[in-house]
């Protein structure tokens, strides 16, 4: 008699989850078909203008440590998508969130995770607090995001 744990193990050995995205990897927002969704920050208020989502753990909205050449890192900034706030940088320019993830998201006032921070519980999450909204105390002096892998 085969045990129900190694049903499930024979079956996460034929279809291998995809892997998670490596820490600050620009990211498709929305849910739908996402293996890994992100965090999204929007230029203006009420999740309106350009956007950008963002997988994982960012030191520093001025360094993609994975868009980098031997003239340093690029620079995050907002989509190019006729929107308001286009090619702006991300960096003390975003106004409000959207965590499309399914973790905690904090977004910083410093680069290093440092000072003031919000905070966004997983997707869906249905509390007392919400998953998307205005920045409030990192209201355009964004600078740092962490990635909480917990869900909420």
């Amino acid at each position: 008699m085969i045990s129900v744990s190694a049903l499930a193990f024979a079956a996460a050995a034929v279809t291998p989850a995809a892997a998670a995205p490596a820490n600050g990897t620009q990211v498709t927002c929305g849910r739908s078909g996402i293996s890994w969704p992100g965090f999204g920050l929007y230029y203006n208020s009420n999740m309106e203008g350009s956007k950008r989502c963002i997988f994982g753990d960012v030191h520093n909205y001025d360094a993609n440590p994975t868009v980098c050449s031997s003239q340093g890192c690029a620079r995050y900034s907002f989509e190019l998508d006729g929107r308001n706030g286009q090619g702006t940088w991300l960096k003390n320019n975003a106004a409000s969130a959207y965590n499309y993830s399914g973790f905690v998201v904090r977004v910083y006032y410093n680069s290093g995770w440092g000072g003031t921070w919000d905070s966004y519980p997983a997707y869906g999450y249905q509390g007392s607090a919400l998953w998307y909204g205005n920045l409030h105390g990192t209201y355009n002096n964004n600078a740092s995001q962490d990635m909480l892998y917990e869900s909420a």
